[in-house]
């Protein structure tokens, strides 16, 4: 697998218009905007498949699908790119489409009792920075199909993308944040939309009891 600068200077032979988005992608993803990164580019490699298959109104999932009937890409890549549950194809469909509030990625190798809710900017750029060395190295594979000089394999990479993307209630959310939602008044008459906009908006209520807490027990100690 390459690395994203010099798959960056395959593309930019290839393709000047190509490799300076892959190179925006990178400088959108340094300034800290997770949520434009991956946007972005999700939205290069459907170009770039697009272009391909030399088909531009097809939608991007049968143009996953002819990229593999014409074998551009293997089975492994394929379930990458169109798994219904951890897709490339259903985050971005989330991103474009979805109450992005709902929905939450655990990040399986390493702290799978961790939600990362897609509404916080820090969970898509630590997603941007999982995938998208994998995404680089397709979108190279994909223009350089019938080039031997270039031989890419990540198989690998992609068993080792392991998430879960988590649909969590507005209750159960509150309940995160140390609130009861009985407690208020009128909840059961609000749209789902304004519940968890509503959750997006309130303070963590156990933050402030820790808090609270550390204060009590430095007065103990000073006395």
């Amino acid at each position: 697998m390459y690395s994203k600068n010099k798959v960056s200077e395959y593309i930019f032979h290839y393709s000047r218009y190509y490799g300076n988005l892959l190179g925006n992608c990178e400088n959108i993803s340094n300034d800290n905007n997770g949520h434009a990164s991956l946007i972005y580019l999700f939205n290069l490699l459907e170009s770039v498949i697009k272009s391909q298959i030399n088909d531009y109104d097809i939608s991007f999932i049968n143009a996953i699908k002819k990229l593999k009937t014409e074998q551009y890409i293997n089975e492994i890549e394929y379930n990458f790119l169109n798994n219904q549950e951890t897709g490339i194809r259903r985050i971005r469909n989330l991103l474009a489409h979805a109450n992005l509030a709902k929905y939450n990625i655990v990040f399986l190798n390493v702290e799978q009792d961790i939600l990362y809710p897609l509404t916080e900017n820090d969970s898509c750029i630590k997603l941007y920075n999982l995938v998208s060395e994998l995404l680089f190295n397709l979108i190279l594979k994909i223009v350089y199909k019938n080039d031997q000089r270039i031989l890419i394999n990540i198989d690998e990479g992609i068993n080792n993308f392991k998430i879960e993307i988590k649909e969590v209630t507005p209750e159960k959310l509150l309940e995160y944040k140390g609130i009861f939602y009985k407690d208020i008044k009128g909840w059961d008459n609000l749209r789902e939309d304004d519940k968890y906009r509503m959750v997006e908006n309130t303070s963590d209520v156990n933050m402030y009891i820790s808090l609270f807490n550390r204060i009590e027990d430095a007065k103990i100690n000073f006395n």
